[in-house]
């Protein structure tokens, strides 16, 4: 057994991840983004609860846990080291090099990545965890919350862009999204799903009034 398994066994999930947080949240203090109205700290935050609390509904052993936590954590790193596009990536790579400095096994980085990898739009886990990090990422599409998440994406898109994006525009790309998306976990679904219409249903009522009140201007 090398010095690194030595390490590792000495060290419980709970350590790494207690360590894993403190880097984070280090990583995002110092990396001060104004464009990043939606994907910042707060967010992280809210995946990685989400995540804990999903994994702990399905009775996950401390291993699986550690590895959908530790893949919260680090899910959106990516967004403040390049462009959106690619993000995913990025933050899988740097979850690895940092887990490997921990002394963490190849096996346990690779399901870590494999479940940022997963949030990948469209998102396609191939099992419960990486279904966990799926759901736990669009836990907001299900709540009372997503109206005010919305608007942050929108601004933050706007900013990244360096233009204005017109809300009728932006309404029509999210009913886009919410009808094209389906919670991955049954858990996601009984306690989401509903939401989710609501908020879909209270976008297409703004776009009907939308629709109206454009074809009322035409024809006065």
């Amino acid at each position: 057994m090398s010095d690194v398994d030595f390490y590792f066994q000495d060290m419980k999930y709970t350590e790494i991840l207690n360590v894993v947080e403190q880097y984070i949240e280090q990583f995002y203090g110092a990396k001060e983004d104004s464009t990043l109205t939606f994907h910042n700290f707060a967010h992280t935050l809210d995946v990685v609860t989400h995540a804990a609390k999903m994994s702990h509904h399905y009775g996950l052993n401390d291993r699986d846990t550690f590895i959908v936590v530790a893949a919260a954590w680090f899910h959106d790193t990516g967004y403040y080291t390049g462009e959106p596009s690619g993000h995913e990536q990025r933050g899988a790579d740097m979850a690895a090099g940092f887990l490997r400095e921990l002394g963490v096994r190849e096996e346990l980085i690779h399901e870590i990545q494999k479940c940022i990898m997963a949030t990948v739009m469209p998102q396609k886990p191939e099992n419960l965890l990486q279904q966990i990090m799926c759901d736990a990422d669009l836990f907001h599409f299900g709540t009372e919350q997503f109206s005010e998440r919305d608007m942050l994406m929108h601004e933050e898109v706007e900013r990244k862009m360096g233009c204005k994006i017109d809300s009728g525009k932006w309404r029509k790309a999210t009913i886009c999204l919410l009808e094209s998306h389906f919670f991955k976990t049954g858990y996601g679904r009984e306690l989401l799903e509903f939401g989710k219409r609501k908020n879909l249903e209270r976008l297409k009522r703004k776009e009907e009034r939308g629709i109206l009140m454009k074809t009322q201007s035409t024809n006065i």
